[in-house]
């Protein structure tokens, strides 16, 4: 399919379904290859489900108080319809970069997975880690799936001609947005937030005068709101230091460390921990800062539209003398919608289940009981169904979150709006369809690292070792051993400029298809 319809496909889809979500080292390759393991499709249309099985699926994120009571509801009926049950586990969100791939390499054991770029999809297909889906089991395994999703979404899962992920099949937006405290605000006379420096003169005055509050967590994830939002720009990989220009029609891709936007972000990230905006000891953190800015130990936070709008529903009922503000710092600039495989769900290429594995995904999918069950909870304990479309959360919601259980994955046309927040988020979402939102020729382009793995890996450790003290301002941008000329001849030395030129080759290949 061509870029150009492509991006076609995104905008038709895009203004027919808009809902919301939830976020690679050189490690040898699982035993066996993805093909090699896939299930033989018979011509028979049906599936031996006489043996019962354990599916193992790893999700992100904690596991909340009243999991296991919903999700033995979840297996009541996963047992009767494909005599199979969930045996979940979780990485917590502040271990997930280092977790998620180790799993892969070590060849644990589980099934199902969630999966999405922005957790190493591409990469990991191309080290075996996930199954290859072919066209045959997705029919035969996953009927309502195959029928449902679009078919721009199965080209958007591909890397190298394969498909490894059963992407969402909906639409959202993954940019963030800042919640902070809108009576903590007035208490201090501050006016409303509305751009970034407004932003940190709340945290600075927060840090001055409000020592019960821990003002923010530093820098937002892979420095989106600070420096990637502001500047319109996007990543291939999150984690390498490489972007392309949303406003920019080409395929060029670029090393931001090198550009003066760059420097005058380390520079306004360095003052703000001055002021006090977050501790010293926020780049190693394990806070889930949503429970902590639940808890009112926060000042601020920040994350997708999707999950603060469901904080704040919570604070909300538990709190209302609160009041939480959710502020577009760059409200004027230009964005993606995410496409399809933002999330989706894979199979471990060494899974022995993988039918049943594809059976369950379709369940999630579009079991409508399931789909609630795991998004929502129990109905009458922890949510009240507003329709089909929307849900009210009751006080139980607390202790198993809406939509906030990792459920991303099998995101569908199922997915229900909070009443409480829906006419928020509707006010976000129009306006950003309407004004800011774009297509871009690489905004589906997957990168293969097969001929860079080396280089990759090492970039990940100065990522790591010399580009996250700069982002959260703890190092001075002119330190002789840490500054940003260090970091940039770190990068050089771990070879960025042959990632670079590999992923340009790659990115203006991909968009002349």
């Amino acid at each position: 399919m061509s870029s150009k319809n492509k991006l076609m496909a995104l905008g038709l889809a895009f203004t027919t379904a808009t809902v919301f979500a939830g976020c690679s080292s050189n490690t040898p390759a699982p035993n066996g290859s993805a093909s090699s393991t896939a299930p033989a499709a018979s011509s028979s249309g049906s599936a031996d489900t006489s043996k019962e099985v354990k599916l193992k699926m790893v999700l992100l994120g904690s596991k909340p108080a009243d999991f296991d009571q919903v999700y033995g509801e979840v297996n009541k009926i996963m047992k009767q319809k494909i005599n199979a049950t969930l045996d979940v586990s979780f990485i917590d969100w502040g271990d997930y970069n280092q977790k998620y791939p180790l799993m892969f390499a070590a060849n644990e054991d589980f099934d199902l997975v969630l999966s999405a770029p922005w957790l190493f999809y591409a990469q990991q297909a191309n080290k075996n880690g996930f199954l290859e889906l072919t066209e045959d089991m997705l029919k035969k395994y996953a009927p309502k799936t195959w029928e449902q999703e679009p078919k721009i979404a199965w080209e958007q899962a591909k890397v190298n001609g394969k498909i490894y992920m059963v992407p969402q099949n909906n639409f959202e937006y993954s940019y963030h947005l800042v919640a902070l405290r809108g009576d903590l605000r007035e208490k201090l006379g501050l006016p409303e937030v509305k751009t970034h420096d407004d932003y940190l003169n709340y945290l600075k005055a927060v840090a001055e005068k409000e020592k019960s509050f821990t003002p923010s967590l530093g820098a937002s994830e892979f420095n989106a709101i600070e420096l990637v939002q502001a500047n319109e720009w996007n990543f291939v990989v999150p984690q390498y230091p490489i972007a392309y220009k949303l406003t920019d029609a080409s395929s060029k891709v670029f090393n931001y460390a090198e550009t003066p936007e760059f420097e005058s972000f380390v520079a306004k990230m360095n003052a703000a921990a001055k002021s006090g905006a977050w501790s010293r000891d926020a780049l190693v953190s394990k806070m889930d800062k949503i429970q902590a800015f639940k808890d009112g130990k926060l000042a601020s936070v920040e994350w997708n539209l999707g999950t603060l709008t469901r904080a704040k529903s919570e604070i909300q009922a538990a709190h209302p003398d609160w009041k939480v503000e959710l502020v577009d710092l760059s409200a004027d600039k230009k964005r993606l919608a995410n496409p399809f495989i933002n999330n989706g769900m894979s199979i471990h290429a060494t899974s022995k289940n993988a039918e049943r594995a594809l059976m369950a995904i379709d369940l999630l999918r579009y079991d409508k009981e399931i789909h609630d069950l795991t998004n929502y909870g129990i109905a009458g304990k922890h949510y009240e169904p507003v329709g089909d479309k929307q849900f009210k959360p009751l006080k139980d919601s607390a202790n198993f979150p809406p939509a906030g259980v990792s459920p991303w994955g099998w995101n569908s046309l199922n997915e229900r709006l909070d009443a409480t927040v829906a006419d928020e988020i509707n006010k976000f979402t129009e306006g950003w369809k309407k004004t800011v939102t774009v297509n871009h020729p690489l905004e589906t382009f997957t990168f293969d690292d097969a001929k860079v793995k080396n280089e990759v890996a090492a970039i990940n450790n100065v990522m790591n070792t010399y580009g996250r003290p700069l982002f959260y301002g703890i190092v001075d941008p002119a330190d002789a051993k840490g500054g940003v000329q260090v970091f940039r001849e770190k990068l050089k030395q771990a070879g960025i400029d042959k990632v670079l030129a590999e992923m340009q080759a790659q990115a203006d290949a991909a968009a002349k298809k």
